[in-house]
């Protein structure tokens, strides 16, 4: 027969490392996805009807992808800070939502809807179209956003809409 005073030693220390997380499983979250616009517009990267998406890691990027158009209006120093971040910490992704007929296409950043979970960063947009019916300028244009995003706990992107359509997916460049 046990002793009481054994039975109370075992059933303290078991109370113990139960509240002190030993007897549970250590569950690290995730670590926070951070995303901040450069700089966006309707003059981005021409040619495909498209929604794409690259990695920027120089300005030669940036320049290789717009590039002869004129009509591109970055803040220099915006775009020049952006891609002097510590590359160990951050990097740009820009997201073209393809050429489109008229005026009155954009993107808005959601920050408080972009997370990461299963090694995947959800980039949340708002894809804001012109209404049906709306009376927009008739010229061609190439909605795109420049984004500064956190490094570290994904090795893939989705950018998802509003409603939660995922638009594009990509690995991460290394």
């Amino acid at each position: 027969m046990v002793p009481i005073r054994i039975l109370a030693a075992i059933a303290m220390a078991m109370a113990f490392l139960f509240t002190s997380g030993m007897g549970q499983r250590a569950s690290t979250p995730p670590p926070e996805l951070h995303v901040e616009v450069v700089a966006g517009g309707t003059q981005g990267m021409g040619g495909s009807p498209e929604p794409s998406a690259r990695w920027i890691a120089s300005r030669e990027d940036l320049d290789q992808v717009f590039g002869a158009q004129h009509a591109l209006q970055l803040p220099a120093q915006d775009v020049k800070e952006a891609l002097a971040v510590d590359s160990s910490a951050f990097r740009v992704l820009m997201v073209n939502m393809g050429q489109k007929p008229t005026a009155g296409y954009s993107f808005k950043l959601e920050p408080e809807s972009c997370s990461i979970s299963q090694q995947t960063a959800h980039i949340t947009l708002i894809w804001t179209e012109p209404a049906p019916g709306m009376v927009a300028a008739q010229v061609i244009t190439h909605p795109f956003i420049l984004l500064k995003i956190s490094k570290e706990g994904y090795d893939s992107v989705e950018i998802v809409d509003q409603q939660g359509q995922i638009r594009l997916e990509m690995p991460v460049d290394e």
